[in-house]
């Protein structure tokens, strides 16, 4: 999915209170499902760059739900919260790029963990650091700042944005973990998360029993072979030395 922002928005203001939603068996299969191996079973694309968790042990799976604010404001996140449900994951971004101020507060997570979100992602920052660990909600975002945002200019809610670099639609599934966060296409979920499940247990069953048994990854994994198609090669001798008793020089 390449990232591209829509064409066309609505009037400004816009909020669709209507998304597509995955079905539950759909959301059930990504249960434990790491965003690393989600990431890779979609050739490594669409991950959302630069966020991270600001609560420990933070992993949440949901249906994305989108609000887009005008730089400055964070009028449309706090509308989406009236529309948005239990298993909505909330994916927040600006009009004109990443926001330095905090956009997300300990209130704010007290609302969401009160209406069921599985969760949220902001391109932007948070504060009350502490009490936003003390709630628990999973949110991922760029950083922390005490700098307030205003409430004063309307947005749109649920229309396809680009976040953090990744285009995101409302009904595509979010998955985070302490890795970050990756969205997949609604149409593609069942398919990749059957990849990223066949994937895992490949390593459960073959990859990590053998790295236990002392075995390097640069042999289980065969980078033996890329190495030296790359020009790579080990010299038995030391670094200032190629054995001949000459400085190594290349």
């Amino acid at each position: 999915m390449t990232p591209h922002p829509p064409t066309r928005l609505p009037p400004r203001g816009t909020v669709f209170t209507r998304a597509p939603r995955p079905s539950d068996e759909v959301l059930r299969a990504y249960d434990g499902l790491a965003v690393a191996s989600v990431h890779e079973a979609m050739g490594q694309r669409n991950l959302l760059r630069g966020v991270r968790p600001l609560a420990p042990g933070a992993h949440a799976v949901g249906r994305a739900v989108t609000a887009l604010d005008l730089s400055g404001s964070n009028l449309t996140l706090h509308a989406m919260l009236e529309v948005a449900g239990p298993g909505d994951f909330l994916v927040w971004t600006s009009q004109h790029g990443p926001a330095d101020s905090a956009v997300w507060g300990a209130n704010v997570s007290e609302s969401a963990a009160a209406r069921g979100l599985a969760g949220a992602v902001i391109e932007g920052r948070a504060r009350d650091i502490a009490d936003i660990r003390r709630v628990g909600f999973p949110l991922w975002a760029l950083g922390v700042t005490p700098a307030a945002t205003g409430k004063t200019r309307a947005g749109w809610g649920n229309v396809p944005v680009v976040c953090c670099g990744a285009y995101v639609r409302p009904g595509d599934l979010i998955v985070a973990d302490g890795d970050g966060v990756a969205v997949v296409p609604l149409e593609d979920a069942a398919r990749v998360a059957d990849a990223a499940s066949a994937r895992d247990l490949r390593e459960r069953t073959t990859l990590t029993p053998r790295v236990r048994k002392g075995e390097s990854l640069f042999a289980v994994r065969d980078w033996a072979g890329n190495f030296p198609a790359d020009g790579g090669r080990f010299v038995d001798a030391a670094w200032d030395q190629d054995g001949s008793g000459e400085p190594v020089d290349d």
